[in-house]
């Protein structure tokens, strides 16, 4: 995106690395929490939990027959037909809608969501084979920093609140649901013979889609603990937990935030390295989990996905040591700001606290 280079994945990718310093902890924190992942989708997906139908993603897919004399390639320009009337319909954010901010259909807690419905390329193969762990549902931005790890089901869990971002690759989806189907139509036929349930959409969307949030769930939560440790702000515990194990390493957890923020802070770093010494667990480091997804830019989208990296552009000057480093990328970020607010493309969409909340940033911005 213009004017946004440092969370450009091309731009990150031609971007020299240096000056990187892995935390003691790293390898720990990394078994742990692949652990904790495969345990909680392990879980769900292994039992028959099921979402209600009013569910925004239960509701999207009412609008996807299974389709079965397609081929997967028909079936996904079928899908694209679909994506301009569901963001229409839903008024999601996408290249030609601008759509509306929505309640917490993931994270709760009266947060508010900006979702982009959108199309990013995928492996079509890599998917009809693996669509069991795929995932189709990616978090831009989240505000939990409490290591629970509960599910994005949309519950008041007493979770840190906020705006979040989220994007939905409908034709992924799409074809996820689609094999899904499939499965299930086989498991109808010889139902008679062994007993096998056969599920549905609610059922898909628990057990594959949101069970298959958690790496960004995970990733997002440790870049949250690290800009809140830095801001001086507490971690907000849930009154919920998960019914199985999970491990908490706190004081590894603790040692990792002290460490990363003791390196980012220290040190001269432009931009783009301090993002590559916020080391993570499914993504590398913080670069790669805040590179904005591959997808047409226009005016509609462009506010949604500045607005889901508002928060981490004034984190990167707050905690920069040299700000003259990194003056390209300040003047562009005020450039931008003042395009915004120029053009007032965010009058209306929010409610008033959140919208005031913006508005003090782009300001912050204009004057860095």
């Amino acid at each position: 995106m213009i004017y946004l280079d440092v969370f450009n994945r091309d731009y990150l990718n031609s971007t020299p690395i240096t000056g990187i310093v892995h935390p003691t902890d790293l390898s720990y924190l990394r078994r742990m929490f692949i652990f904790n992942k495969d345990a909680i989708e392990n879980y769900y997906q292994e039992r028959n939990f099921a979402v209600k139908n009013t569910h925004i993603l239960s509701r999207i897919l009412e609008h996807f027959p299974t389709y079965i004399q397609y081929d997967t390639f028909r079936y996904i320009d079928y899908s694209l037909d679909k994506l301009k009337y569901l963001a229409k319909h839903f008024k999601f954010t996408s290249d030609i809608e601008r759509g509306i901010v929505h309640p917490g259909y993931f994270y709760g807690n009266e947060n508010e969501e900006i979702i982009i419905a959108s199309y990013e390329l995928f492996n079509v193969q890599e998917l009809t084979n693996n669509w069991k762990k795929a995932k189709s549902v990616y978090t831009l931005s989240h505000n939990r920093n409490d290591s629970r790890l509960l599910l994005p089901l949309g519950s008041d869990d007493g979770s840190k609140s906020g705006l979040c971002s989220l994007m939905i690759n409908i034709p992924k989806l799409a074809v996820q649901y689609r094999e899904f189907n499939k499965q299930q139509a086989a498991h109808e036929l010889g139902n008679a013979e062994d007993g096998t349930m056969v599920l549905n959409k609610n059922h898909f969307v628990i057990k594959y889609v949101i069970s298959n949030m958690m790496e960004d769930v995970i990733d997002h939560m440790l870049l949250n603990k690290v800009i809140d440790r830095f801001y001086g702000i507490e971690t907000e515990i849930p009154k919920f937990k998960h019914r199985f194990k999970i491990f908490e390493p706190t004081v590894q957890i603790e040692r990792y935030v002290d460490q990363t923020l003791d390196v980012i802070t220290s040190k001269s770093l432009d931009f783009v390295n301090i993002l590559h010494n916020i080391h993570l667990i499914f993504k590398i480091d913080a670069s790669e989990l805040l590179a904005l997804p591959d997808i047409s830019e226009t005016n509609q989208v462009k506010w949604a996905l500045f607005i889901s990296r508002l928060d981490y552009m004034i984190f990167l000057f707050d905690v920069a040591k040299n700000k003259s480093t990194n003056k390209h990328y300040i003047n562009d970020w005020k450039r931008l700001a003042k395009r915004i607010e120029r053009d007032n493309r965010l009058s209306g969409i929010f409610s008033y606290e959140v919208e005031k909340d913006i508005k003090e940033k782009l300001y912050r911005i204009t004057q860095m």
